[in-house]
């Protein structure tokens, strides 16, 4: 698990591709309940217990069928083992600075240079997410980086739309 671990740390630093990981079920199930896990955590934190486990399936739902699709329509499904768990890895390694930056947030309100650090570093972690998203991307279905930023950020776009669709209220 060590060396998974490092597989994943060098995929978001964008050197090493999916192809690192092992194409093995049980991983892409150890990192679908861990992203799972971060992705309840994140819910909670916005917006409590509201729907908490309705939001965490559809996101997981959600992530897992983008994926299928882009490497179905590329006539590469024999990469989504390595491809969905390095996406859901490499999301469940930025929780801790997301979930720091989410706590920050009260004190944001009551400092202003609290407030721009926070926003500042919210836009770093989104932009490092888009391009380790981008870059497995590339990886997976051997396109360009541009390419693979492109749908890295259609996906989330979407999918932030799709879910505050299907879960309004957001705070």
């Amino acid at each position: 698990m060590t060396q998974v671990l490092i597989s994943l740390v060098e995929i978001a630093r964008l050197r090493r591709d999916p192809s690192v990981l092992p194409a093995s079920i049980v991983l892409l199930v150890v990192m679908a309940a861990a992203y799972a896990g971060s992705s309840a955590m994140q819910s909670w934190m916005l917006y409590s217990d509201d729907r908490l486990l309705a939001r965490t399936a559809a996101d997981l739902g959600l992530t897992l069928a983008v994926f299928w699709i882009l490497l179905a329509a590329a006539r590469r499904p024999h990469r989504y083992l390595q491809t969905m768990s390095a996406a859901l890895g490499t999301t469940v390694l930025l929780t801790p600075l997301v979930l720091m930056l989410f706590g920050l947030r009260q004190q944001a309100a009551a400092n202003e240079t609290v407030k721009l650090l926070v926003g500042m570093s919210s836009i770093a972690v989104i932009v490092w997410y888009v391009l380790i998203i981008g870059h497995i991307l590339r990886g997976a279905l051997e396109i360009g980086f541009v390419t693979g930023i492109a749908l890295a950020m259609t996906y989330q776009i979407a999918s932030d739309a799709l879910l505050a669709r299907l879960f309004p209220g957001a705070v």
